[in-house]
């Protein structure tokens, strides 16, 4: 194992703590462990980050991992079909695999996808209570993948008292849904458990508006575990883990296929921490673990099998030895590998080490830098750095913040790309540069926000496949820049409200072209008003720009309009009935070429809460 020390700065986006003349509930919605990779205030951070909580999961009645990052700015995302269809996320225009997930913070990217990304066509969301995404490169803090940002999907934390919690719904074309979870503690030990099951007719992946007519069903099942325990004072212990199966039906040939598909994740993790010197010293040691098993069963020419594994140690301490100055420090291991029912079986290690300082120099500015190297057995070694800052124009609580960044990423090349090619294993990895800067605007007494940022990213040695030679080269270059405006008011006047709003330019360096898929524009809009009687009525209204489906831009998707309505009822304190209906105009449309998406659809549920 090679390490080369180095140590930088590194910074967070600062409003000083005090500023939060908030309630106490508001101020934990308002704490992020992503961007920095310890618990920071929104306020601190110069990244543009967004929060989804439990309540915003449950208020726009969100099924699938899908609904909710598409609701978010700089975020869209491609399924070819229904649930448990292939599904990529693009964060400012980035591939799916450019982008680093996380589920309580261990990586679940998969090793056996061709680009070493995650596909969320049958990630449902009913099992997390939050999900953090940071925008922008963040190679820094997290190594290899994060591009495009980082997707973290957490689960709840123990609590002191036992609650729990349970739904369920039933809608179009027999989908059903059952969730339950449970969170107290026993003894010394904090427990979290919970599971999740949804069964479904679904629709034909192959456009029924086209000529489908072979329904391809899906069925998933997911279950986690979290438990915590102080050992002395200062020192604690936790370990989760978290596993899901998905079986689907799909199609994968322009017409209706008899193709059966599996997918199993499972994730576990373990960290020991420390925080003493009154909360200004903490540290953690971690392992965690992704294991992923991939079946696709063409009716025509058998089933290809695929299994990943990624084992990681990390450790990292945080030090504050004054206000005006926190240092963190971390080193990391990892070992990737992958195996296919062809033979293909190989690995990989990555060996990691970082550092961050983060200067406060005076009140309401906060500046960081960061830097980190990987060395890589299969491509060498990358040293990428990190700069940015945050600035709190003023003291009340509708003080404005500018915000700017700089940061730069790396995705090593995957398994798949190293040795499934014909011979050739000199790739080296894709880098990326951005930056963006914004201002974020709080008003209606602290309850809601209004931000604007510009962002541009250049990316280069893209790895592409060169069909005359059979291999995998790097060759190619792409630019995304463009404008976010994002929008949330939470409880103001008996109303919550949210827009993101994104205008993006992705365009291929080398020919010109727009990159696949991705839109130039998109719209989110929501509206939902509660009543003191325990009534709730909203609606949400989504526009998607037209995109390319391919590389040339020959093949072009118009765009689409599509609005849903949801109502809800507080039966009693405790229980909930709650329905919607999606795409009311049963508006037509593609995402990605002869593959349908969801006509107009109704569901009603349950969600009991003790």
């Amino acid at each position: 194992m090679k390490y080369l020390f180095m140590l930088g700065t590194a910074l967070a986006v600062s409003t000083p703590f005090a500023t939060a003349a908030l309630a106490d509930e508001a101020a934990i919605d308002n704490i992020v462990v992503t961007a920095t990779r310890t618990e920071t205030p929104t306020s601190e951070i110069g990244q543009s980050v967004s929060v989804v909580t439990r309540e915003d999961i449950e208020r726009t009645q969100a099924v699938t991992a899908t609904d909710v990052l598409a609701r978010l700015p700089g975020v869209t995302f491609t399924q070819s079909g229904g649930f448990g269809q292939p599904a990529s996320v693009f964060i400012r225009g980035a591939e799916n695999a450019q982008s680093l997930v996380l589920i309580d913070g261990v990586r679940i990217n998969d090793p056996g996808d061709v680009g070493g990304g995650f596909d969320f066509g049958s990630l449902t969301v009913g099992q997390f209570d939050r999900i953090e995404v940071v925008r922008g490169s963040s190679g820094v803090l997290w190594g290899s993948r994060a591009i495009g940002g980082v997707i973290n999907l957490i689960t709840a934390r123990p609590t002191d008292e036992w609650t729990a919690r349970g739904q369920a719904e039933y809608g179009w074309r027999d989908q059903k849904q059952l969730g339950a979870s449970a969170a107290g503690k026993l003894g010394p030990v904090g427990l979290t458990l919970g599971g999740n099951w949804l069964k479904g007719d679904g629709y034909s992946a192959f456009n029924e508006r086209r000529g489908g007519t072979e329904k391809d069903g899906f069925e998933s099942k997911s279950a986690y575990a979290r438990a915590e325990v102080q050992i002395v004072e200062g020192l604690s212990a936790d370990a989760g883990t978290y596993w899901t199966k998905a079986n689907y039906d799909y199609d994968n040939t322009g017409a209706d296929a008899l193709n059966v598909g599996m997918k199993r994740d499972t994730v576990g993790y373990a960290n020991l921490r420390y925080k003493g010197l009154d909360g200004r010293l903490t540290a953690r040691l971690g392992y965690g673990l992704t294991d992923t098993r991939r079946i696709s069963d063409d009716a025509v020419f058998g089933p290809f099998t695929t299994n990943g594994r990624n084992d990681r140690f990390e450790g990292q301490v945080s030090y504050t030895p004054i206000d005006m100055v926190s240092v963190l420090v971390g080193a990391e291991t990892e070992k990737q590998k992958f195996s296919d029912n062809y033979g293909s079986k190989d690995s990989t290690s990555i060996d990691s080490v970082f550092g961050m300082v983060t200067l406060r120099p005076v009140t309401g500015l906060t500046l960081n830098g960061g830097v980190r190297y990987d060395d890589n057995s299969d491509f060498g070694s990358k040293t990428t750095f990190s700069a940015n800052g945050a600035w709190v124009i003023g003291g009340s609580a509708e003080a404005p913040i500018l915000r700017a960044s700089y940061g730069e990423g790396f995705k090593a090349p995957s398994l798949y790309q190293l040795y499934t090619n014909a011979g050739f294993r000199a790739l080296d990895p894709e880098t990326s540069k951005s930056w963006d800067v914004g201002v974020e605007q709080p008003f209606a007494d602290g309850h809601g926000t209004f931000s604007v940022t510009y962002f541009d990213r250049k990316t280069k040695n893209l790895i592409d496949y060169d069909l005359a030679a059979w291999n995998y080269y790097n060759v190619g270059r792409a630019r995304a820049k463009g404008v976010e405006l994002g929008m949330q008011a939470t409880d103001w006047e008996g109303f919550d409200m949210s827009l993101s709003a994104t205008y993006l330019d992705a365009t291929n360096e080398i020919t010109g072209a727009r990159l696949a898929r991705r839109p130039k524009t998109n719209l989110y809009a929501s509206l939902d008003k509660r009543w003191a009687a325990g009534f709730r009525l909203g609606a949400d209204l989504r526009v998607g720009g037209g995109r390319y489906d391919d590389v040339a831009n020959v093949n072009y998707l118009g765009g689409n309009v599509v609005v849903g309505l949801r109502t809800a009822y507080d039966v009693t304190q405790n229980i909930q009935v709650y329905g919607r209906i999606e795409n009311l105009f049963d508006e037509h449309y593609e995402v990605v070429r002869t593959y349908g998406t969801p006509g107009r659809a109704a569901y009603a549920g349950v969600r009991v809460k003790m």
